[in-house]
Formats: C-alpha cells, sequence, structure tokens
C-alpha cells in the first residue's frame, strides 16, 4: 500500500503541467516589482516653516523635538500597485488619504537582495477622497515593469484565501511585508463614524496582514496564469480598532469605476460638479457650529501650504483653548491635514463676524480647471480662486487671509520685534519718579514707585520735613500695543501712612486726642513708552485718598494729587 501511494505521488509530480504543487500560493518574490513604497514631499512653504522652526529648537537645546521634525520632513509613506490600462499604459494605484496634501511624490520598488529602484515626480492624474482611490502615473519614459497587475474578474469569496503585500513600517523605517490570509466579510458596510450613520461600503474584510504603511497596497488572490501569479482583489485601506484581525480592502468593482472616470475625463462637466461643490460649501458653513474643519476639507494643497505659517502663528496668538487643542488632535492623525486645520481658522475668523455663517455664492467666473468664486457672506463680499486638483474642485485661495501673502507674516514678526522692544507685556519691575502736585497740602513733591508686574507695590511722597508719606498697594496693568508705542493703563488700590506736620499740631491742640495717620488710596493713570529708547516710559496719574484712620474732627490729610513721572521697565 505504501509502494502505490509513493508511485501514485511520483507520477502526479511527472505529468502534472504545474507539478503537483500547483494549487499552492506561487512565490511573492517578483510582487515587490508591482508594489512600491510612495513617498510624500511637501510643499516648499511647509518644509521651510519647519527647517526654521527646527533651527529656533536647536538653539533651545531641544533635540527630541528636533528629531521629531527631522521624520516628519522625510515625508509620510505609503503602498502602492502598479496597475496597465486595456493600452498597456502604468500606471499606479494606492489611497487618497495615501497622497493627500503632498507637493511631490515618488515610489520605491525593492527587490529581495536588497537592489532598489526608485522613480520621482509621478503624477497625480485623479483621487477621490469619498472612495480613497488614487491614480498617479509614471515620468514619462519610465516603465518599472512591462505590464501591470490585472484585476481579479469575480467577486472575492468568504473564507477564500487573501494575501496583502506593502511597505508597514518598523519604527520609522518601512519594510516590505507579505501577509496572507481569509475574506471573513465579502461586502461589509460600516458607518462613516459615531455621528454619522451614513454607511461606507462596500468593503472586502479580511485577515490578512495589515498594518500602518500598508494603505493603498494590494489585496490579492493567487491566479496561476496571472502577472506575477496573482490578481488583485482590493485595495488595503484601513483595520478595524479593536478587532482582531478585521481589515478592510475596497473592492476591484469600486476601483474600476473610479479608473473609467479617471482615464475617461469629461471637461464639459466640470462647471456642473463645481456648482455641486460650491452648494454643499457654502451649506456646510451654516449652523451654529465651528465651521474650520469643513473648510479644511475643501482646500487645496497649495493654499495650505502658502499660508500654514502665517495661519498657525494667528492660532496660537488669538485661538481659544478649544481651536488649540483640535488642532493637537488633528496633529495625531496628519501634521499637514492640522495645518489645513488652522488655514481654515483664520478663513473662519474672516468671515464670520457675530453669530451665524450665512452664506451664498454672488458670481462665479472662469472656465476649465480654474474659477474665481464670489461670496456673500454676513451681507460682505469675498472672492476665491477655486482649482481642479487631482479631479477634485479645491479652494486655491480666499479673501485677504489665504492669498498666500508672505507679508502677512513679515508684517507680523515686525510687529513682535516692535512690541517686544516697547516693553508692553513682558516686563515684571517698574521703578518711576517724578513730580506731584497735591491739593490743598503742597505744591511740589517729589514721588517714587516701585512695583511688580502691576500686581502689588510701594509708592512714596516727599514734600519736605512737614509732610511725608509711604504707601502699599495692589492692582493691575495692561498693555496696548500701537505701533512704535505701548500705552500702559493701571490702577491702584492700598494704604498710605502720612507723617504730616499739621496734624501733629491738631494732636496737640486737641490734647492728644487723634488716631492713627493712614488713609486709604485709590490710583489710576497711565504710561506711555516707545520703541525708540526700550524700557524707558513717562507716566500719569491722578491719587484720591480716603480719610481710613485719621483721628475725629481732623480733614485737612492728603485727599487728591496729581503725579507725573519718567520711569523704566526691567
Amino acid at each position: 500500500m505504501k509502494r502505490c501511494s509513493f508511485l501514485f505521488f511520483m507520477i502526479l509530480i511527472l505529468f502534472s503541467p504545474t507539478g503537483i504543487f500547483s494549487q499552492q500560493s506561487p512565490s511573492a518574490g517578483s510582487l515587490r516589482d508591482y508594489v512600491g513604497l510612495i513617498n510624500q514631499s511637501y510643499h516648499p512653504d511647509i518644509v521651510a516653516f519647519f527647517e526654521k522652526t527646527k533651527a529656533n529648537l536647536e538653539k533651545r537645546g531641544a533635540s527630541n523635538a528636533v528629531k521629531s521634525i527631522d521624520i516628519f520632513l522625510k515625508g509620510a509613506t505609503g503602498s502602492g500597485f502598479v496597475f496597465s490600462d486595456a493600452q498597456d499604459n502604468l500606471y499606479l494605484i494606492t489611497n487618497h488619504h495615501v497622497i493627500a496634501q503632498a507637493h511631490s511624490l515618488s515610489v520605491t520598488f525593492e527587490r529581495q537582495d536588497g537592489f532598489k529602484k526608485k522613480l520621482e515626480n509621478l503624477t497625480i492624474i485623479a483621487a477621490d477622497e469619498e472612495t480613497d482611490i488614487a491614480l498617479l502615473a509614471f515620468p514619462a519614459g519610465d516603465k518599472p515593469v512591462a505590464k501591470g497587475l490585472s484585476f481579479l474578474t469575480r467577486p472575492a469569496n468568504e473564507g477564500e484565501d487573501v494575501y496583502s503585500a506593502g511597505f508597514p513600517g518598523l519604527g520609522t523605517t518601512p519594510l516590505w511585508q507579505f501577509g496572507r490570509g481569509m475574506v471573513s466579510n465579502a461586502s461589509a458596510r460600516f458607518p462613516k463614524s459615531r455621528d454619522d450613520e451614513t454607511l461606507m461600503g462596500p468593503f472586502i474584510q479580511h485577515t490578512a496582514q495589515i498594518d500602518p504603511g500598508n494603505s493603498g497596497g494590494p489585496l490579492l488572490v493567487a491566479q496561476q496564469n496571472a502577472v506575477a501569479g496573482y490578481a488583485v482583489a482590493g485595495i488595503n485601506t484601513i483595520s478595524g480598532l479593536r478587532r482582531q484581525a478585521a481589515n478592510y480592502a475596497i473592492p476591484v468593482s469600486t476601483v474600476q469605476t473610479f479608473l473609467d472616470a479617471a482615464l475617461n475625463p469629461k471637461p464639459e462637466t466640470y462647471r456642473a460638479v463645481l456648482d455641486q461643490r460650491l452648494a454643499k460649501f457654502t451649506e456646510g458653513l451654516g449652523g451654529n457650529r465651528a465651521a474650520y474643519p469643513h473648510i479644511a476639507d475643501y482646500l487645496s494643497s497649495a493654499c495650505v501650504g502658502e499660508n500654514a505659517e502665517y495661519a498657525i502663528s494667528e492660532m496660537v496668538d488669538n485661538g481659544n483653548a478649544s481651536v488649540r487643542q483640535a488642532f493637537i488632535d488633528k496633529c495625531e492623525d496628519s501634521v499637514v491635514g492640522a495645518m489645513g486645520y488652522a488655514v481654515a481658522w483664520i478663513i473662519e475668523n474672516s468671515i464670520r463676524g457675530q453669530g451665524v455663517i450665512r452664506a451664498a455664492v454672488k458670481d462665479v467666473s472662469g472656465a476649465g480647471e480654474e474659477y474665481t468664486i464670489v461670496f456673500t457672506i454676513n451681507n460682505n463680499e469675498f472672492s476665491s480662486k477655486w482649482v481642479r486638483e487631482y479631479g477634485n474642485w479645491k479652494i486655491r485661495s480666499f479673501g485677504t487671509v489665504a492669498a498666500g501673502n508672505k507679508t502677512l507674516i513679515s508684517d507680523k514678526e515686525a510687529k513682535k520685534e516692535t512690541a517686544k522692544r516697547v516693553r508692553i507685556s513682558d516686563t515684571n519691575v517698574h521703578i518711576e519718579a517724578g513730580y506731584a502736585y497735591l491739593f490743598d497740602k503742597a505744591p511740589a513733591a517729589l514721588y517714587a514707585s516701585l512695583d511688580y508686574m502691576g500686581y502689588i507695590g510701594i509708592n512714596a511722597y516727599f514734600a519736605g520735613p512737614d509732610f511725608r508719606s509711604i504707601g502699599a498697594y495692589i492692582g493691575g496693568r495692561w498693555g496696548l500695543s500701537a505701533g512704535d508705542f505701548g500705552f500702559m493703563p493701571f490702577f491702584k488700590v492700598g494704604f498710605d501712612y502720612q507723617h504730616d506736620k499739621d496734624y501733629e499740631d491738631y494732636k496737640d491742640a486737641n490734647w492728644g486726642t487723634g488716631g492713627f495717620p493712614l488713609t486709604m488710596m485709590w490710583q489710576a493713570g497711565l504710561k506711555i513708552t516707545t520703541s525708540y529708547v526700550p524700557g524707558l516710559f513717562i507716566g500719569g496719574a491722578f491719587q484720591y485718598n480716603f480719610f481710613g484712620m485719621y483721628g475725629s474732627g481732623y480733614d485737612d490729610a492728603m485727599k487728591m494729587a496729581v503725579i507725573v513721572t519718567v520711569g523704566y521697565a526691567f
């Protein structure tokens, strides 16, 4: 029996055209020629912004933050695979989120022996945010392979073996990974989010290994006569959180619909699509809620890149805690996406005014792939430019705040430098001295004051041997900048101890009857400083005293004073 079984086994090997193992999966080695590592390069203005930030951090010795920036500037990565159309033109297919906000793209194919082939300056033919698919073209003359992977011509079956291929990261290093699993749900649909019950899908749910970086790579089915031995069943795109091996791929039926539209554009429909896009944009501006997450979805990569530095500066200086937290949270998902939030926020600030945003399209002009749109928003007009970016209509510029005007940054930096020289907000100690007119007490007195942060301090009057006082107070001080000048209104509330000869004579005349020479004081005034002589200021104030603990019957204490001073802010 054993000999017969052995002979039967040998006959199968000898006479089978593909051998006894023909039903097993083919080698994954050749797949490396078709599945590549996609790398983003960011807009030059974004790179310049982070290089400047990096230089400032290096001066402070923040080495960990510098390393983080270096990692970021290497660019986000994902996976993609080569596809050829009916005319054998080669393209690269990936996810939209892999190439979102990229200024330029490259792809690297790595063989098993370590040899790498990198192709740069890929062209984005089309990208669809809803389906999360993007189609890229190789530079003219560059063909990584003779023919791309083919699509599976039937739906994937539940229980069927499938394979994943791509470049997930090990730390910050993308590495080739080939995984195996099975289809666990051939047509999965689920809500977009906890707050949006709109169903997404269908997706192919499977158990083949997927990690961050696999996005855009193919989900494969072994097929004997296909290129590299596999046919593409879908594009791996997301994984289920807190689920065991619940990974999802966009099926080829959805991909094919996208490709048909991307490879056969219809310019005659552009304007109609723009009108639909504008209607959704204006509708989303309404409602009593923050509009900047909605606006961010419509910003082009160039608009984000050219305006991000100014927008982030404005958000840091003027945004509330919830806005800054939303920016930080978005950074966890996408740094460039967070920059889009900042640009969208300054646009919202420029159009909101008070209350709900009421927006309508007033005028549309242009042709082809660029239009000028004038909106009427809360009774004001705002002009914007819209362009077709990767097949989607996006905002290129909006009003004056998001028009790529670099003078906004330089002007703001100049104002900050001037404000720093004016010294209205970054000083702790003020010391000053001057002249005081004491109503009904002394026509001329010396005055001096020392305060910390405007909160606490002491002051003193000296009008010769007959009158002097010293006081302690609490108060407040504010800084208002106006170009090369700064204004610091202030107030003080406290007590003055007065050494007053008139009061001593009063007590002597009344047989020692009297209280303690203490008055309650209230003072308000203004200090003016300039950037031309940093720290130097002049001041003026009015002081009024209440009688406090003076003895009954004495009404000749110092009640009012006008003060003129010169001081220095440290």
